[in-house]
């Protein structure tokens, strides 16, 4: 074997890699932590995902790229680089590279990913939308003729998309999401109890106890944060059913999004759609009781593949295998000389 083809899901929380006829071999927090005086990167991955809110001085963690977007040109392409490394071990020859990207991404977006990408170490790079990878990732053929309603919800946004023969009928993305959760879950909090808590205690509420519909057996957890007030340790016991209050606003710009490109789309494919479920994937997925509030708004079967965070990378590996169905519809690898590197 000369080499591997890579499918990566360029997400905003994590970086999930998927190699053909392997399948998913890396599942990373998109983290780096980086000395703020050299900018050079310390960790990235899970170490400095759990360092973020405990840094060190002249320490800093970000992520680097965030909505599909790159904000920090160098970090971004030495955790890709990590990575990618940690893939190919010392395989000599360098990758292709299917990678997703949001569907409402500009061109110099797309075009700086790319450059990211073959800095990183890739031969060549082809971008797909998220919503399509999620849809082949899910087991959805690039040849299917009939529509099928994708929603990916992630950690930076919400990428929505009616698939059809391999390509988007219609798109949205609504920058809500699992981070938008978590901050939500951090205000309501500080506003109702007087504490204050960090993003990883946030995130860890909203996956134990986060609901997006009221549970009928409701659930408490404690919440450790700082008293707002005296400055001192804090602790409140908070419900599974408070946390659903307090993502309401969150949740229907979702919905309200879902169903406005519902009037954008033809009969035809509504009648398609109907007639099977809507996929929801991305890792937000698995948020208690989401897939049952879509399904009550929408008036649809909802249905949550197994690993719905893979679906991506698993997608970019299938774009991998039939790159030749897309490239009807102007999907196709750029190599350096393509793309102005930076």
């Amino acid at each position: 074997m000369f080499g591997y083809d890579l499918g990566i899901d360029l997400g905003t929380s994590s970086i999930v890699i998927s190699v053909v006829g392997k399948g998913v071999v890396l599942d990373e927090p998109a983290y780096v932590a980086y000395d703020t005086e050299s900018e050079k990167m310390l960790y990235a991955g899970k170490r400095a995902y759990y360092l973020e809110g405990r840094e060190p001085s002249g320490v800093s963690v970000i992520q680097p790229i965030s909505e599909g977007v790159v904000s920090n040109y160098a970090l971004a392409g030495e955790l890709v680089r990590y990575f990618m490394n940690k893939v190919l071990k010392k395989n000599i020859f360098k990758p292709r590279v299917v990678a997703s990207v949001p569907s409402n991404s500009t061109d110099v977006e797309r075009r700086t990913l790319i450059s990211v990408l073959i800095t990183a170490g890739a031969r060549s790079v082809c971008l797909v939308e998220e919503p399509l990878c999620a849809a082949f990732g899910s087991g959805i053929d690039p040849l299917h003729p009939g529509g099928v309603f994708v929603i990916d919800c992630g950690a930076g946004a919400t990428d929505m998309a009616v698939v059809s023969q391999g390509s988007m009928s219609q798109s949205e993305t609504v920058k809500v999401a699992g981070d938008d959760f978590d901050r939500a879950i951090v205000k309501y909090l500080r506003d109702k109890y007087g504490l204050l808590v960090g993003m990883r205690t946030a995130e860890e509420i909203k996956k134990n106890i986060g609901c997006a519909v009221p549970r009928e057996n409701d659930v408490t957890m404690s919440a450790k944060g700082r008293n707002m007030l005296s400055g001192l340790p804090r602790v409140v016991e908070i419900t599974g059913n408070e946390i659903c209050e307090c993502l309401t606003p969150q949740l229907e710009k979702i919905t309200s999004a879902a169903r406005a490109m519902f009037e954008r789309t033809s009969p035809q494919l509504i009648a398609d759609i109907t007639n099977s479920s809507l996929l929801l994937t991305g890792g937000s997925a698995r948020l208690y009781g989401l897939d049952t509030l879509i399904s009550q708004t929408l008036s649809l079967d909802v249905t949550v593949p197994v690993r719905p965070n893979f679906c991506v990378s698993k997608g970019c590996e299938v774009a991998l295998k039939k790159l030749h169905i897309l490239d009807q519809y102007g999907y196709s690898f750029k190599t350096k000389e393509e793309v102005r590197i930076r």
